[in-house]
This record gives structure tokens, C-alpha cells and sequence, in this order.
């Protein structure tokens, strides 16, 4: 079956990825995103940027922030990402690296995911709401999805690509005219002309997090859902991620144990028609005992439609007749 398969690349340098993924990444025809901050524009991280990009790899750069900064590129520090992701570029121009992409990670604000995530899991769906309501702006929303615009162009204009990593339930706003979701996240997806946009649909992280109220089958049925929802809006644009493998800037998100766990919800974008894939992430397939079986498995998948459940299509369902009148309120009172 082929699709773009890359993985994402938070915890490890690229040194150690040319060093240790190289291989792997090249026999399956893979790409890495790499998280890229600050402090990485160094020599030696310029060389084995370099080095991946002559090895044939897609090379995406991942740029974050710091956890003071926000992390993730939102509503309120779009403009110091976009000063980032300018010096990246022509740091790494300067040693002939020209990414294939650049991956706008669109997301809670950092320190709005740790009070989420710091709730006990009952609780947490409570504090969700409460954490999103607080962020609605609509004027705000809309000077950000600008400024995005602008930053989407200009990116673009110089031969590079843009890839948004969204929160699964952004992709969900495709079939509406309300963008409540993405107002309430600081997070404006929609309405921005990215080259894929891949909602990360990860599902040891959704069944830890509700505390298994969402179970293992209800979130790969999830995972179909979506992928199903956006591709039709959006076509070739419609991309996934899916994960987790090993943990990543909270340091305990849950994480599956075997490829066949990551196998099912691979199976279920596939049936919907997605082609690119992320997986997140490349250090923790790499710290298992045998990478390769990963791998392996990875590009074997074939399109499988997922046992269905009830659960996540009555909420679905009852969503997008509830929704609208939501939209409205919420746009009426931001």
C-alpha cells in the first residue's frame, strides 16, 4: 500500500538520527519531522541535517518554542514563531538544507495542556471546558488566522511546504461554518491553505487521558471518523498522525507497547483514504528492542475499516446537531 509515511523526531538530535535512524528511515521510504528550537541551530546539527537530506530522507523542520513561550504556536506568540521559523530557515540555507516542509504544531498553549493533563482523569473533561471557554476571542482568533495566512504565503514562496498538526477534534470543524473548537484552543487550522493538514489522533494518549472512558476500539473508530471527515473536505490535503510510541515534552503521556496496537487505527486512515501518515515518534520506535518489527508492521498495513462503536457515533451524531446552536452562542457572547 503506499502512502508518505514520515515520524515525528521531538527528543532526539539529528546527529543521533542520522546516526541511529538513518538506515530504517531510508530502507522504508520515511521521513522525520525534526523539533527544532532555539538553541539547535548549531554546526553540528547543520551538518547531519544536511547529511539526512543528501540520504534522500524528507526532511521536515518542527519548529517549537520554549514551554515559557507557549511551546506550540498560537493565538498569542504567532509572531516570535514566525521570527523562528525564519532564522531556522536561513541558518540552515546557509549549510544548503532546504526542508521538503515545515510542520506548524497547533495546539494548547503549553501551560493550558499541563493544567488539563495535572487534573485527575474524571476531572478533566471539566477543566477542558472550563480552560477553552476562557480562551474565546473571536476578533483575536480571526488577527491570528491572518497572521498564519501570511506566514503560510511566505513559507511557501520559498519552495517549502507546510504541514498543520492539529488536535483530532479541529478536523471535526471541516463540514461546519462555526470554528468554536479552534477558537476555543487558540488554534486557527481551517481557512489557512496548508499543503496537509494531519490531525493527531493519537490513542494511547485519548484512552489515557479519559481514564478508558473512550476505550482502545471507541478511539480507532475515532480515527476513521476523522480521517473519513477530512478527506472528503479536503482531498490529498487530508494527512494523520497516530502514536504514541514513546513519550514526548509531558514526559508521561501513555504509550502503546506492540506495532500491532498503532496497527488498527493505521488501518482505519487508510480505509478513509488518507495517504500521509506521521508517526509520533521515531525515538521510541527506535528504543524498543526491535525497531525494525515497527517498521515493518508500519508499512504493511493495508485499508481495514475498524470495528465500529456506538459510543463515538452517538456522540458524533449528536455533536453536529447540537453544535450549530453552540456556534452561535459562542460567537454571539466572544
Amino acid at each position: 500500500m503506499r502512502f508518505r509515511l514520515r515520524f515525528w523526531a521531538e527528543n532526539i538530535s539529528p546527529p543521533e538520527i542520522l546516526r541511529y535512524g538513518l538506515p530504517l528511515l531510508k530502507e522504508f521510504s520515511a521521513g522525520v519531522g525534526v523539533a527544532l528550537f532555539g538553541d539547535s541551530m548549531t554546526d553540528e546539527n547543520a551538518r547531519a541535517l544536511h547529511n539526512l537530506a543528501a540520504e534522500g530522507v524528507q526532511l521536515v523542520f518542527w519548529p517549537l518554542l520554549s514551554p515559557e513561550s507557549g511551546y506550540f504556536p498560537g493565538e498569542d506568540n504567532i509572531a516570535e514563531f514566525r521570527e523562528l521559523t525564519g532564522r531556522l530557515l536561513d541558518w540552515a540555507g546557509a549549510y544548503g538544507v532546504v526542508p521538503d516542509m515545515i510542520a506548524v504544531d497547533q495546539e494548547l498553549p503549553f501551560s493550558q495542556m499541563l493544567e488539563v493533563l495535572d487534573a485527575a482523569a474524571l476531572g478533566r473533561v471539566r477543566r477542558a471546558v472550563k480552560v477553552c471557554a476562557s480562551n474565546l476571542d473571536w476578533s483575536r482568533y480571526q488577527s491570528a488566522r491572518r497572521e498564519l495566512r501570511l506566514l503560510n504565503s511566505w513559507i511557501r514562496e520559498r519552495g517549502v511546504k507546510t504541514l498543520s498538526a492539529c488536535l483530532p477534534w479541529v478536523a471535526l470543524e471541516v463540514e461546519g461554518t462555526y470554528e468554536i473548537i479552534q477558537d476555543m484552543m487558540e488554534t486557527p487550522v481551517m481557512g489557512v491553505d496548508w499543503d496537509v493538514i494531519s490531525p493527531m489522533v493519537y490513542v494511547s494518549m485519548i484512552v489515557g487521558m479519559t481514564g478508558g472512558l473512550i476505550s482502545e476500539r471507541d478511539a480507532n473508530w475515532l480515527v476513521f471518523v476523522i480521517c473519513l471527515a477530512l478527506r472528503s473536505a479536503r482531498g490529498d490535503t487530508a494527512g494523520v498522525s497516530l502514536g504514541v510510541t514513546g513519550t514526548g515534552v509531558f514526559e508521561n503521556e501513555p504509550v502503546l507497547k506492540e506495532p500491532e496496537e498503532l496497527l488498527c487505527g493505521l488501518e482505519a486512515a487508510l480505509a478513509a483514504g488518507v495517504r500521509d501518515v506521521s508517526i509520533y515518534n521515531l525515538e521510541g520506535v527506535l528504543s524498543r528492542g526491535n525497531p525494525r518489527r515497527w517498521f515493518e508492521a508500519i508499512r504493511g498495513a493495508r485499508p481495514k475499516v475498524p470495528p465500529r462503536s456506538a459510543k463515538i457515533a452517538l456522540a458524533v451524531a449528536a455533536g453536529r446537531n447540537i453544535y450549530p446552536m453552540l456556534g452561535r452562542l459562542a460567537r454571539r457572547f466572544s
